[in-house]
């Protein structure tokens, strides 16, 4: 049944696809534009609700075991493109507004993050709290950096939020050493500083054990991603050289994944290559084919709310018997409340946090 699904998963993202680029181009030029990404991120935020579904359950019938390895399988690399694009969008973003966009990170990425997780986590404690479950007070706290959590979601938002913090420090340091530097310089030295703020959180993380794997090994994939806004030009020009050099990028990218996936459990390089090439892949492939409609587009703009509030069905209709009365009903009724829930919470706090960052007018 899960199948069913999964199936009608497969059909929204096939819904207005494009197979081809348009007549007399190499390739989609629009494939990073905010419309196209969010299509993709669309993809990818629904494949994330099924993985978080399949943890709530225990499959029994044959053929949903292995609708659930299928994610089970992917793995981490199903968030790759969240970070990749929001890398690629920061990047952007500081080419055109300058360090006038750096210097509002704090505000604008990162509290305006936390302002919205904060209040995710606050609506998971009350819904907690009904249920009749409570936690140390320490793991209140904390929950509310991302760091534990309330049964919400938090490993992603922690490393996102460090990922900003990690470009905004780059970023103002090269700064203050390159002034005189051009701006190509400057950002190639500022990306480099990025990566490497992304392998040290990555170090700490794992050396000193304080997480385990998911915590850290998708983070590159945000570096790769500013890495891409300075280089697209000269890449798009050697992956679509012409049609030859276009298939041999695009099954090497397809081999090298699929290698690196069935490999992973090797070593820790295995496993960050197999997210790099699994992003590439995916990249590349929409160079040339095109999954874009506005369902997935409203998935992809909802991304965040989406990804904190789907949980909160997932975790009450479990508790009220849902999960063990009928699996299929339980997941239709969480798709079904996920949706107004997520677009609730993305109007509300949108509204409140502008609210709250609008400067305030003069009083006579």
């Amino acid at each position: 049944m899960m199948y069913l699904f999964y199936g009608i998963f497969l059909i929204l993202c096939l819904y207005k696809m494009k197979p081809k680029p348009p007549k007399g181009e190499k390739f989609m030029t629009d494939y990073m534009s905010v419309e196209k990404t969010m299509s993709m991120k669309g993809i990818f935020i629904i494949i994330v609700f099924f993985s978080h579904f399949n943890s709530y359950v225990k499959f029994t019938d044959p053929m949903d075991i292995t609708y659930s390895g299928i994610c089970r399988n992917m793995g981490q690399a199903m968030v790759t493109l969240f970070l990749f694009y929001s890398g690629y969008g920061v990047m952007e973003s500081i080419k055109k507004k300058g360090m006038g966009y750096v210097h509002k990170i704090p505000l604008t990425r990162i509290l305006g993050t936390y302002f919205r997780f904060d209040i995710a986590v606050l609506i998971f404690i009350i819904v907690q709290t009904i249920l009749g479950k409570t936690f140390p007070v320490q793991q209140y706290l904390l929950s509310l950096t991302g760091w534990d959590a309330v049964g919400n979601s938090n490993w992603y938002i922690f490393a996102v939020v460090a990922a900003y913090l990690i470009t905004f420090i780059s970023f103002e340091f090269s700064h203050l050493v390159t002034k005189k530097a051009s701006a190509q310089t400057f950002n190639y030295l500022a990306a480099a500083f990025v990566t490497l703020g992304c392998l040290l959180y990555i170090f700490i993380l794992a050396f000193f054990k304080l997480k385990d794997g998911y915590w850290f090994d998708t983070i590159i994939i945000y570096a790769c991603g500013v890495w891409y806004s300075l280089l697209k030009d000269k890449l798009e020009k050697i992956i679509n050289k012409n049609i030859a050099v276009y298939i041999v990028c695009f099954t090497g990218s397809a081999a090298a994944t699929l290698y690196f996936l069935l490999n992973r459990g090797a070593s820790f390089v295995h496993t960050e290559l197999y997210m790099v090439f699994f992003t590439a892949f995916v990249v590349i492939m929409s160079m040339r084919v095109s999954f874009h409609n506005r369902i997935l587009m409203w998935c992809g703009k909802n991304l965040f709310g989406l990804y904190i509030m789907q949980r909160i069905p997932m975790i009450i209709f479990k508790e009220i018997g849902v999960a063990d009365f009928n699996i299929y009903l339980y997941f239709v009724l969480c798709a079904v409340a996920t949706v107004p829930l997520a677009w609730a919470f993305e109007k509300y706090t949108g509204k409140l946090w502008k609210i709250i960052t609008s400067p305030r007018k003069k009083t006579a």
